[in-house]
């Protein structure tokens, strides 16, 4: 039996080494987890899936594309009660936005009350869930700009990176442990920043996710999507109605975002974007933290959102006409 030692959640140490729980091992997690090992954590991986842990514990983690790693994580689990026989920092989590909730529920009825907590997943609001259990002062926020797919189960090819990555606390309680974190993460070349107000980031991804949404239903790659004019139009409407929404809820874009957006659209390559490659394998899809998430901000601001709204119907009817519209990704 692993003995659990008591810590103070503002408790931040640099003289032993972060101890880190990541939950979901799908290409997210398995690329922070791998920079994490790499930069001197010790870092235990959870996920349901038996054989991908197995394999993980037996292998290691694996990534190659735009970045080349092999690394031994310290251990491995199943579920998060075993994930509680450990002393960790910090439970980073990055499984499917629907999964959030239940996660986040298991985590409070464990013994993991003195770890900050970050969630690392697309969608809008995810961190007020995460805080609304865990309190404010537990809770970190990521933005990830990195994609991938995995080629087994403990291999990714990580497909692009938009550097950099942004992690920032809820709470001043969080800012040391979000500091020592990018720190790590930039130290391994996966840069990382820590800005003063992350709600601007998290929007300008959400969009960015958003975008790919009628990629998604016809199955395309980032670049087929950005090679076609039709689709292109798509993308700039959503992009468009969805900044809308954003300034009437008082984020403040990047000069051109526009511009911006556009460019890191186009350099996702032969990238297939996570709803995308969901729908592929007859599972559920975060639409509804990402299209219909804005949609709903559209109509508590009065603002008309007819793109985002009409991917989100589609994508739902997609999803109700398969075998198993539950199903989730592994």
């Amino acid at each position: 039996m692993i003995k659990i030692r008591k810590r103070n959640v503002a408790e931040n140490t640099n003289k032993s080494p972060l101890r880190v729980g990541i939950i979901g091992m799908g290409p997210i997690g398995s690329i922070l987890a791998a920079n994490l090992v790499d930069a001197g954590a010790f870092v235990i991986a959870c996920d349901i899936d038996r054989a991908k842990i197995d394999m993980i514990k037996e292998a290691g983690i694996k990534i190659e594309g735009k970045i080349e790693k092999h690394v031994r994580v310290a251990g491995g689990c199943y579920s998060l009660q075993e994930l509680d026989g450990y002393d960790l920092d910090i439970i980073g989590i990055a499984v499917k936005a629907f999964n959030l909730k239940k996660v986040v529920s298991l985590l409070s009825e464990s013994g993991s009350k003195k770890s900050f907590v970050m969630c690392a997943q697309n969608g809008l609001d995810n961190e007020l869930e995460v805080s609304g259990v865990c309190g404010e002062d537990r809770t970190l926020r990521m933005v990830v700009n990195y994609g991938g797919a995995m080629t087994s189960p403990n291999t990714v090819r990580m497909t692009f990176f938009n550097s950099p990555n942004y992690i920032a606390p809820l709470s001043p309680c969080g800012k040391a442990m979000a500091s020592r974190i990018t720190s790590m993460l930039s130290s391994v070349n996966l840069k990382t920043e820590a800005p003063g107000d992350i709600r601007s980031f998290i929007w300008e991804k959400s969009i960015l996710n958003s975008a790919m949404a009628h990629g998604a239903i016809a199955q395309l790659t980032m670049k087929q999507v950005m090679d076609s004019p039709e689709a292109v139009e798509i993308v700039k409407a959503i992009i468009d109605e969805s900044v809308c929404v954003a300034e009437a809820e008082g984020i403040k874009f990047r000069e051109n975002f526009r511009e911006f957006s556009l460019k890191y659209l186009e350099s996702g390559g032969h990238h297939r974007p996570s709803m995308a490659v969901d729908l592929g394998n007859g599972c559920k899809t975060e639409i509804d933290y990402l299209n219909g998430r804005i949609a709903e901000y559209g109509r508590k601001h009065g603002i008309p959102t007819p793109y985002n709204r009409i991917v989100t119907i589609l994508i739902h009817l997609i999803e109700q006409s398969l075998p198993n519209p539950g199903r989730q990704p592994s």
